[in-house]
């Protein structure tokens, strides 16, 4: 049965991945990872196939490195370091199938996935993936009622006022709802992916 009280905090999902036993914490990763890489590799050029294989490659790495990764804010964060690992693979698939990688879409693969400097497009890609997982993972803590407000809010920009009238509720309630499922939002982005804190608009 839902509730409108936060779960407890679970240790960091990267925190967990490290304990090579611990399948269920990698079952997760992958679920919400997997797409993520995949899905970048395809917009990169790669076909569905080859987005697949280099998307297991970047995962593979991960759990081999994950280890001796360290959350550093003034050195790097594990988004950086996670589109790193999977630019580095893009480029090893680029450098040993050459003339063979077959156009996509129209468009020649991009061959030049640099491995250093800010990507924009896998940062933007990288924050709506963890946001949406998140979302997903604490729906089922709320009721419908208090959900619903959020999402009317929110996710919709409706006025308060609006929603307040619409689902009969106090305006208060209102901002309550939110504020609450905001805090576990922040939590859960938190668990996930440790360094996104300003990830989620207020």
């Amino acid at each position: 049965m839902a509730t409108s009280e936060p779960r407890s905090t679970k240790p960091s999902l990267l925190l967990r991945i490290r304990d090579a036993q611990d399948s269920s914490s990698w079952g997760e990763f992958v679920d919400i990872y997997g797409p993520l890489i995949r899905s970048y590799c395809l917009r990169r050029g790669l076909q569905e196939a080859d987005a697949a294989d280099v998307s297991q490659e970047v995962l593979a790495q991960v759990a081999r490195s994950i280890g001796a990764f360290e959350y550093q804010p003034g050195r790097g964060r594990f988004r950086d370091w996670l589109g790193t690992v999977t630019r580095n693979k893009m480029a090893r698939f680029f450098e040993v199938k050459g003339r063979d990688v077959q156009r996509v879409g129209g468009h020649e693969p991009a061959a030049d996935v640099a491995a250093e400097g800010d990507d924009p497009e896998w940062s933007a890609e990288f924050h709506t993936r963890i946001l949406e997982s998140a979302l997903v993972r604490i729906r089922d803590d709320f009721e419908i009622k208090s959900w619903d407000a959020f999402e009317r809010i929110w996710c919709k920009d409706i006025p308060a006022p609006q929603v307040a009238l619409h689902l009969g509720m106090t305006i208060d309630a209102v901002y309550a709802a939110k504020s609450r499922i905001l805090r576990r939002l922040r939590e859960e982005v938190l668990a996930l992916a440790d360094d996104l804190p300003n990830a989620i608009p207020a």
